[in-house]
């Protein structure tokens, strides 16, 4: 069943008993090879990539990294497929659920929702792939029924630095000969210890209030860089 969205909600601050829980924890908590304090959202722009057919598209990330997406088409119509993989990382991971061997779905998440608030699974390597649609007519992504499906894929890497989360914006269209049209809209990532929302364009914009407190505590472990991170977001004022 697809996450409903969430929306967005002017953040409060946290109380001063959690506060406390918070700094207790961090306190207790030591990590090496912490990154900047200085967080930050990295947005592709409007990319509007297409695909058709039998076609791909690698598009950057941090530190070499690429989202790695295929269309493939057979000799008929329930032989396409639109799939997802990351590349150039330690580990990579799309958020959907599993139907089975090499079979994982990756969800249509909505506007405005915590990435992070989800089940993982590797999209990088052999099988590694996480499907957007297969066979036509399954998939989270599917168009068959309707004729146009809009969606955020949510991911996460790692490529030495620390775990990362993103999101990418995805259409997919199915025209009169019932053959597949992909567009790649547009996509953003996050700095190790970001807070990311699907559709967040920049550091400055307001995470909801639940995402802010389910990421607080791990913020707080890393010390000092993830205090400074989560006053960042808005919400590291204490009454």
């Amino acid at each position: 069943m697809k996450t409903q969205t969430k929306s967005d909600r002017k953040t409060n601050s946290i109380t001063t008993g959690r506060w406390t829980a918070y700094a207790a924890a961090a306190a207790a908590s030591t990590f090496a090879g912490v990154g900047s304090a200085e967080a930050e959202i990295h947005y592709s722009g409007h990319v509007a990539v297409k695909l058709s057919g039998n076609a791909h598209a690698s598009l950057p990330l941090s530190n070499g990294a690429s989202l790695f997406f295929r269309n493939s088409r057979g000799v008929d119509t329930f032989t396409q497929t639109f799939t997802l993989q990351i590349k150039g990382v330690i580990s990579g991971s799309g958020r959907g659920d599993s139907h089975g061997p090499d079979r994982l779905f990756l969800f249509d998440l909505g506007l405005g929702e915590n990435v992070s608030d989800g089940t993982f699974y590797s999209v990088a390597g052999n099988p590694g792939i996480g499907i957007l649609f297969t066979h036509w007519s399954d998939g989270y992504f599917d168009a068959s029924v309707g004729g146009r499906l809009r969606g955020f894929v949510g991911f996460r890497f790692n490529t030495g630095k620390g775990t990362q989360y993103g999101w990418a914006r995805i259409e997919t269209r199915d025209d009169i000969n019932n053959r597949i049209h992909d567009t790649i809209k547009d996509y953003a990532w996050g700095d190790p210890g970001d807070v990311i929302l699907t559709g967040q364009t920049s550091s400055d914009e307001q995470p909801s209030d639940q995402a802010v407190e389910q990421n607080s505590l791990g913020w707080l472990a890393l010390g000092a860089a993830g205090l400074a991170a989560l006053r960042k977001c808005g919400s590291g004022t204490a009454r």
